[in-house]
């Protein structure tokens, strides 16, 4: 641990971490959450002493003994008492994504300027240049506009631009997330004034459009760039960061580059500082299966009179599904022996069904039941249902193969490829597992009946008995 900070709130924690050319470590926090900054006299924000609210710098460079970390020398108020001496600019809510500016290609006018989306309350959205010793205005200013009345009278502000908050919702210094937008800052020489230009990200039925090389996930969450300075973002399919997966882009320039197979280009390798990790991606998930302990086998040569051969015989459980091996006992009777007599309401020759535990699952293809594949079947309560394939993985798919006995699973299915379950209620939604789990209940999941799905998508399985390596 190098620095702890206390969390006073859920929000407006963690923002960015970067290393500057300076080689200093370069910590952006927020106000500490609530609305208003409702900590202290006036706020986290304006509260030099405290940690939130602030861009710190700190040196972590040969800490293997000694301090953690080290207070840079020209660090702004290094020599205030009242002070930390982390601290190097403040008044800030919650500058959420920041970087570094690379400079103008040729000259590198402008290398070293350090920009920073910091998310307003309710008015203005700002983009600062964050400078040494600086106070960003929060809570005294919410952009050019006053926040509090009796503090805004006494503060500075380092504003670069802003713009209403409704229509930039998130920021990542010198480029920003406008709603379905990519924005680019461009600086007038002449003027010193900042413009910025729109790039449409598409609609969601343009996104979709049938016929495209790739469907497009709609909503950025977050941008970053590599070692070389090219620009990459991510995108979901739901608005929403806690999304189990989504989709990494690269952002190019389309005017310098010819029509696919015309160039013949000899790729280099891009030089990284740290150290290369083999990685090599499978698209199935292997999960250890304990080894089912050995059934007894008859000492008898031949089957009993009635009773079915079980080699040739199979009849599915449609109510129940075995977790683990049971041990039976068989009583031999004298054939002159009386049967026993059905219990109280109990049919001649038919058996009582045995309710399933809370979870089990069962497999149907269609309106049959399927073997080692079909859609997944869920008992909860009492009643059964489907399952709603949104965050559908080989993790959960990996819980219901193991459930059912088979030690592999082959793929997750969605879309209702084995049929459509509506007889039934869509019971799970948003189900995310670890594949460690027991059953399906016991994984991370929507209120049990909840959800914003219809039966074409139910989820399904593809199960094996043996490591498939291609499906």
């Amino acid at each position: 641990i190098i620095l702890e900070i206390e969390e006073p709130a859920s929000n407006h924690n963690g923002g960015e971490l970067l290393f500057g050319d300076d080689g200093y470590l370069y910590i952006f926090t927020g106000d500490g959450g609530m609305a208003g900054d409702p900590f202290g006299t006036f706020g986290n924000a304006q509260n030099k002493s405290a940690l939130l609210g602030k861009v710190l710098r700190i040196d972590v460079n040969n800490n293997d003994r000694g301090p953690v970390y080290r207070i840079p020398p020209d660090n702004p108020f290094i020599d205030d008492p009242q002070a930390r001496p982390e601290v190097y600019a403040y008044g800030v809510r919650n500058m959420w994504r920041c970087s570094f500016d690379r400079g103008e290609p040729d000259t590198k006018e402008g290398k070293g300027r350090l920009f920073c989306g910091d998310v307003g309350q309710n008015k203005y959205e700002e983009i600062d240049i964050v400078e040494k010793g600086k106070n960003y205005g929060w809570r005294a200013r919410e952009g050019f506009s006053c926040y509090d009345k009796k503090l805004c009278v006494n503060s500075s502000l380092g504003l670069l631009t802003k713009r209403g908050r409704k229509a930039m919702r998130k920021k990542r210094g010198g480029y920003c997330k406008d709603g379905l937008r990519l924005m680019s800052l461009k600086e007038d020489r002449a003027t010193g004034e900042w413009q910025y230009s729109e790039i449409c990200m598409g609609t969601g039925q343009t996104c979709m459009f049938p016929g495209l090389i790739n469907n497009y996930y709609q909503y950025i969450i977050s941008f970053a760039e590599d070692e070389a300075g090219e620009l990459y973002f991510m995108s979901t399919g739901v608005p929403s960061a806690t999304a189990p997966h989504g989709v990494v882009y690269k952002v190019v320039d389309t005017s310098r580059r010819a029509p696919p197979g015309k160039c013949q280009v000899e790729p280099l390798p891009v030089k990284v500082k740290s150290r290369l990790v083999k990685f090599v991606p499978k698209e199935k998930l292997i999960v250890k299966t304990p080894t089912p302990r050995p059934r007894l086998k008859t000492t008898t040569e031949a089957p009993r009179r009635g009773w079915p051969d079980p080699a040739t015989s199979h009849t599915p459980a449609l109510d129940r599904v075995d977790q683990a091996p049971v041990n039976r006992s068989v009583m031999l009777v004298p054939a002159t022996a009386p049967s026993p007599k059905p219990g109280k309401g109990e049919r001649k020759g038919q058996r009582r069904k045995k309710k399933p535990r809370n979870g089990a699952v069962r497999l149907m293809d269609g309106g049959s039941r399927g073997r080692s594949w079909g859609r997944v079947e869920v008992y909860v309560d009492g009643e059964w249902g489907t399952v709603c394939d949104d965050g559908w993985s080989s993790a959960a798919a990996a819980v219901v193969c193991r459930q059912l006995g088979f030690p592999y699973v082959v793929r997750a299915s969605k879309k209702a490829e084995f049929g459509e379950g509506t007889l039934l209620r869509i019971l799970l939604d948003d189900v995310q597992c670890s594949g460690q789990e027991k059953t399906l209940l016991d994984c991370a999941h929507a209120e049990v009946g909840t959800h914003n799905c219809s039966h074409e998508e139910d989820a399904g399985v593809v199960c094996s008995r043996e490591e498939v390596a291609d499906w």
